[in-house]
């Protein structure tokens, strides 16, 4: 049974509903694996807890 253990960004249910889906279906397809085999753990930070290039998410301008 593979564990797919994703960290991100906050997301909301819609985006976590896609993402489960879409990682699961890729890994059963890629694996040769039964798409109920497949776990996937959504593990979100809030922004102040991720850093990218040396400053935190909190901290860089909205996009």
């Amino acid at each position: 049974m593979p564990i797919v253990t994703i960290v991100s960004n906050p997301l909301s249910a819609e985006q976590r509903r896609e993402l489960v889906r879409d990682v699961t279906e890729a890994c059963a397809r890629v694996m040769r694996l039964p798409a109920q085999t497949i776990v996937v753990v959504l593990d979100e930070k809030p922004p102040e807890a991720i850093g990218v290039g040396g400053v935190l998410l909190a901290d860089r301008p909205p996009s």
